[in-house]
C-alpha cells in the first residue's frame, strides 16, 4: 500500500493505492464517514489476483482529507471531484467501486462521466432512495444537519476499547487490518472517541442525496451502456431491500446482481475475499460473461502514471 496527497481544483485529497501504475485502474469510494483505508483487505486481492490498480481516496471531510464547501457534497459535485482526481493522476478511464454512500457517488459518476467509467460496481449502495427534501433547500439542509448531530452523538464512544468492542460485535469478525481501517475514521475528542466526519459535512451529504435522487441517474447509465454490478447482503424475503433491488433491476435490466447470504451491510469488512472475487471478476473479465469471470493478466489497460 502507498499513500500520497493529490491536489485538485479547490483543495486536495489523501489517497491510498495498491497495484502497479500500468495496471487497469479502479477507483474505490467508501461509505459515509469512511476512508480509503477501508479497502485494505479487498484491495490487495484486486491488485495481486486481478491485476488492478486500486485508488482509494479519503472523501472530502473524511479521514485525512480536509472539509470542502457544502455544495461539494452533492453527488454531482463529488462525481466531478472523482473525475478531477483521475485527471490529476493522468487516468483517462477507470472502473468505479462504491460502497454504501460511495455507490451513490458512483452512480452520478457513471451518469455524468460515462466516457470515463469503464464499469460500475456497487456494494450495498446505489439502489436505496433517500427521503424527499423537507421543505426548501435551507430548511432541508438545517433538518439534515440536526439529524447528523444526533447521529454523531450516538456514534461517539468513551474510549477506543469501547469503540473497537462495538465494531467487533457488529462486524462478527476482527483483524489487524480492520482495526487499522476503523481507527482511521475516528479521533480523540473531549475525552472520548468520535467520528472525524463533522456534523456540517454529514448534513450536507444527507441533503445532497435528497435533492439529487439516485434514481435520476439510472437512465443515463443505461443509455451509456456502462456495465453495472450490484452486490447486496441478503435479507429476509419481503424486506425493503427487495423493493429497492426490484426497482434497480427494472431501471437497469442488464445489471448483474449478486447477494451474499447471512451478511451485514458492511460487506467490505464482513466478506472481503468473497467481495473482492465478485468485483475483480466483474471488472477484469469479459463484460458479457454469465458466470464466474477469468482474471485478466496484470499490466492491462488504463493510461496512468505513478503517483506524485
Amino acid at each position: 500500500m502507498r499513500t500520497f496527497t493529490v491536489g485538485v481544483p479547490g483543495g486536495s485529497l489523501f489517497v491510498y493505492a495498491w497495484g502497479d501504475a500500468d495496471c487497469q485502474p479502479l477507483l474505490y469510494w467508501d461509505g459515509l464517514g469512511g476512508s480509503g483505508r477501508h479497502a485494505n483487505e479487498i484491495a490487495p486481492v484486486l491488485a495481486e489476483e486481478y491485476g488492478l490498480r486500486v485508488l482509494a481516496p479519503d472523501p472530502p471531510g473524511h479521514g485525512r482529507s480536509g472539509r470542502w464547501p457544502a455544495t461539494t457534497y452533492r453527488p454531482s459535485g463529488l462525481a466531478e471531484l472523482a473525475a478531477e482526481l483521475l485527471s490529476a493522476l493522468d487516468v483517462e478511464r477507470a472502473a468505479f467501486l462504491g460502497f454504501s454512500w460511495g455507490g451513490r457517488v458512483g452512480c452520478s459518476f457513471a451518469a455524468l462521466y460515462s466516457e470515463r467509467c469503464s464499469s460500475l460496481a456497487l456494494v450495498e449502495g446505489g439502489h436505496y432512495r433517500a427521503p424527499p427534501p423537507a421543505g426548501d433547500d435551507a430548511a432541508d439542509l438545517a433538518a439534515c444537519v440536526a439529524e447528523a448531530r444526533s447521529e454523531r452523538e450516538e456514534e461517539t464512544f468513551p474510549s477506543w476499547e469501547a469503540y473497537f468492542d462495538y465494531e467487533r460485535a457488529s462486524l462478527r469478525r476482527w483483524s489487524p487490518a480492520l482495526e487499522e481501517a476503523h481507527r482511521g475514521v475516528m479521533r480523540e475528542e473531549d475525552g472520548g472517541v468520535a467520528p472525524i466526519l463533522q456534523v456540517e459535512a454529514l448534513g450536507a451529504i444527507k441533503h445532497g442525496n435528497r435533492v439529487e435522487p439516485v434514481t435520476e441517474t439510472y437512465a443515463a447509465i443505461r443509455a451509456a451502456g456502462v456495465p453495472v454490478l450490484l452486490v447486496v447482503a441478503a435479507r429476509p424475503t419481503g424486506s425493503d431491500v427487495d423493493a429497492a433491488v426490484a426497482r434497480f433491476r427494472a431501471a437497469l435490466p442488464l445489471a448483474r446482481i449478486e447477494s451474499i447470504p447471512d451478511a451485514i451491510h458492511d460487506l467490505v469488512s464482513f466478506a472481503p475475499r468473497q467481495l473482492a472475487e465478485l468485483v475483480g471478476g466483474f471488472v477484469s473479465g469479459p463484460a458479457d460473461a454469465a458466470g464466474p469471470m477469468t482474471p485478466r493478466p496484470r499490466g492491462v489497460a488504463g493510461r496512468a502514471q505513478p503517483p506524485p
